[in-house]
């Protein structure tokens, strides 16, 4: 096995991605893009980590809650990224050897993606499980990304409306932060409001640039069940019905007083998501 510090056979644009020629060595997420209890977004740290192999291709396991504004090294490892914090393994990033198989997505009306991110909240009695998060916290006043992954009646799906205010094509790493939550959101609905879940693995395929300044909408659906283990599928969709972008990913159950002790009252049972397997 051979360790190196720079992935150089992975085709990189590194320019392009850090705006400098040299590969950077450690990785920090800012605390602007948190997730739940203080810790990093998944999507925003598996895009960031994706950028060390492919952005646009690639697949990201997460091991363990992302430290924020925390320095993070990586080593490489015959294509695979390793990522750590002191010696603890954060990430293990792979290019996708595939394109990723994912059902087919297409337009909905607006007024069904409008209904559904309303009832966002309504199978978990309006909790969510974390209120300040960088893509879908309710409760954030800090930028964000403003996601409401709801519930499409009478389908299988969930969807919100994603509108990217910038004026060049949206980076790849918002794409991947774009995608997290909503996959998140029907593995919520699996484990009911007494559990929340979080991200084991997000792979994402960018099939085209994604243009800043589009009405897209970002729709999603459970994909099957695993003893704790979720899966789920997300699209980007343009306004033409035209998937730019899609992701698989594997969301982990685990009890909600994990992420919001504050819900705990004191000598409250233990959750039951060990249930689930």
């Amino acid at each position: 096995m051979t360790m190196t510090k720079s992935p150089v056979d992975s085709g990189v644009n590194v320019e392009a991605l850090f705006g400098s020629r040299e590969m950077p060595l450690q990785i920090t997420i800012d605390h602007h893009h948190n997730g739940p209890m203080g810790s990093g977004h998944g999507g925003v740290a598996a895009g960031r980590f994706a950028a060390l192999v492919d952005a646009q291709a690639s697949s990201v396991r997460l091991h363990a809650p992302i430290p924020l504004s925390t320095p993070m090294r990586w080593l490489t490892a015959d294509g695979t990224v390793h990522v750590y914090a002191d010696d603890q393994r954060i990430s293990t990033v792979r290019p996708l050897s595939a394109p990723l198989r994912v059902g087919q997505f297409g337009r909905l009306a607006q007024a069904d993606v409008a209904a559904a991110e309303i009832a966002w909240l309504d199978d978990r009695c309006g909790v969510h499980i974390a209120p300040t998060c960088f893509a879908c916290g309710p409760d954030r006043t800090e930028v964000g990304l403003n996601l409401r992954p709801g519930p499409v009646v009478e389908t299988s799906l969930f969807a919100t409306a994603w509108r990217p205010e910038m004026d060049h094509d949206v980076p790849p790493w918002l794409v991947w932060a774009a995608l997290d939550c909503p996959t998140g959101f029907p593995a919520l609905a699996v484990v009911g409001p007494t559990n929340a879940a979080v991200t084991g693995e997000l792979a994402v395929e960018i099939l085209e640039a994604v243009p800043g300044g589009g009405d897209y909408q970002l729709i999603s659906r459970c994909t099957g069940v695993d003893g704790r283990k979720v899966t789920a599928e997300a699209a980007v969709v343009d306004e033409r019905g035209r998937a730019l972008a899609v992701a698989t990913a594997t969301w982990i159950a685990v009890p909600l007083q994990l992420l919001r002790p504050d819900l705990a009252p004191a000598g409250s049972a233990p959750s039951d998501a060990a249930a689930l397997g």
